[in-house]
């Protein structure tokens, strides 16, 4: 490891407290009403029926999504602060300085020093972050990375030791324990275990067999921690991966065709890393159109990526450090992707987080490369304290319900998802008139999408309008079998 000195530590950390200090003011928005305000289950501090049960409310509908240690995190949160968001947030910021620290201590062990700075305040600074910092419901992202980072260091530290204990298999079980109990795709931890392991190794001309051998019960621990995790949720939910709702465009498809999807969805990824300017809270079609039939979305997605590739290979001895930031990305990216399995959005900024660790390495490793001078020094600083003045004012979105709603038109006017929660937050205000403009806006762009139709459904009978209720409720139910809440209401509306 580069030793990084404590003023460079506290910069680093002063930084990240600095560009997320501003989300502390911010109250509960969007997702938050539903997972923290309305859910029950979180008011009272129960752990046994919270690793018991789904992340989403039941009212909201059936959902395999299992997150009982974002759950247990946010009814803490309830109990100690009385309901108020502040707490929720403080605890936001707190993590994700905790990270930042993290990122840092993971850099420095395959970048000098300055680059290792870089990096972590590339992290700590990326405004792609603010909807994983700034929203309350971003803990899932944070929680996942801080046990994500500490089990893979401390694979590394205890993994040089020639004998062995029980205290690197226990740390390294805790911590993986945490990152899949937060949320999903840290199980891919185990094959980022692999992936450090072997960068480390041919990093110190080893043969990565060699360290595996010294290594593989703290991996065995990462993957036990993982097999626990799926053993539970099949228990509390369900013994399937694959989501209950699927994203529009990725219904009924093969690995292959969602990969062809996907591509536009992987040069948006590149752009966000590489050019956070425009942002968006909703990249659901039409801001995003999944398709079949190439385009310049899927051509730009597929020259990345194989940009990304022989970047990766040529680099993989002269700067290792870019190798593994583009392999950790890939790697913490694959749920996210839509590859392996579905999931129910097609792109969403808060799904970087993790994977965006990589991408600081990698560009702080390109950075090394033409390290040197005071002219370098400005540029970056400059660079960096952009970056830091857009996350400020990101961070502003989730104020508060009243602004965010106006804001997410103006950010994604073609998106059907957007008129469906402006129409449900037009509801809750009592506007019915607008609240049907807007559902009917989301449903000629998709009309099948059966949260959507629920949604609508539900409205109406809470109205009283039992005819339209029944409708929309019944077609939810032939689309998507599972609601069993739609199933439920449309019973009562006839």
């Amino acid at each position: 490891m580069n030793a990084i000195g404590r003023r460079a530590r506290v910069l680093v950390l002063g930084v990240a407290l600095a560009a997320s200090a501003n989300s502390l003011r911010n109250g509960f928005v969007y997702d938050d009403v539903h997972v923290v305000v309305e859910d029950a289950r979180l008011h009272v501090l129960n752990p046994a029926a919270i690793f018991t049960s789904q992340y989403w409310p039941p009212e909201v509908g059936n959902d395999p999504l299992y997150r009982p240690v974002t759950s247990l995190s946010l009814a803490i949160d309830w109990r100690l602060g009385g309901g108020k968001p502040l707490l929720f947030h403080t605890v936001n910021v707190a993590l994700h300085v905790a990270v930042v620290a993290l990122v840092l201590a993971l850099a420095s062990l395959v970048l000098p020093p300055a680059a290792a700075v870089v990096a972590a305040l590339l992290f700590a600074v990326h405004p792609v972050h603010a909807e994983a910092v700034a929203n309350v419901v971003g803990r899932a992202e944070l929680l996942a990375a801080v046990g994500y980072l500490a089990a893979v260091l401390a694979f590394v530290r205890y993994g040089t030791r020639e004998r062995g204990g029980v205290a690197g298999p226990a740390i390294v079980f805790a911590a993986s324990a945490i990152a899949v109990g937060a949320k999903e795709h840290a199980l891919t931890l185990p094959a980022a275990l692999l992936l450090v392991d072997a960068a480390i190794a041919l990093a110190n001309h080893e043969r990565p067999a060699s360290r595996l051998r010294r290594s593989w019960p703290l991996w065995a621990a990462a993957l036990l921690a993982c097999g626990l995790y799926l053993w539970l949720r099949s228990r509390a939910v369900s013994a399937e991966l694959a989501p209950g709702l699927v994203a529009p465009g990725l219904e009924g498809t093969t690995a292959a065709q969602r990969f062809i999807v996907m591509l536009p969805a992987y040069a948006l990824w590149a752009r966000l890393m590489l050019l956070p300017v425009v942002l968006s809270a909703d990249y659901s079609p039409n801001v995003l159109q999944p398709t079949l039939t190439p385009g310049l979305g899927h051509l730009a997605g597929l020259a990345l990526l194989a940009g990304a590739v022989v970047l990766a290979w040529r680099l993989r001895r002269r700067v290792p450090a870019v190798t593994l930031g583009l392999m950790w990305f890939a790697t913490t990216a694959a749920v996210a992707a839509n590859v392996v399995v579905p999931t129910g959005v097609l792109a969403a900024e808060r799904t970087l987080y993790l994977p965006s660790v990589g991408a600081a390495v990698a560009l702080a490793g390109l950075w090394s490369l033409v390290a040197g001078g005071p002219r370098l020094w400005w540029v970056t600083a400059t660079a960096l304290a952009l970056l830091a003045v857009r996350t400020v004012e990101r961070n502003t979105l989730w104020r508060d319900n009243e602004s965010f709603f106006p804001r997410l038109a103006r950010e994604a006017p073609a998106s059907y998802r957007m008129h469906a929660v402006r129409g449900w937050w037009e509801f809750r205000r009592g506007n019915v008139a607008e609240a049907e403009r807007l559902y009917r806006a989301a449903l000629a762009i998709q009309p099948l999408d059966p949260a959507v139709l629920a949604e609508l459904g539900s409205w109406y009978l809470r109205f009283g309008l039992y005819a339209p209720a029944d409708r929309y409720l019944t077609l939810a139910l032939r689309v998507d079998s599972t609601r069993s809440g739609a199933a439920e209401r449309a019973i009562i509306a006839r």
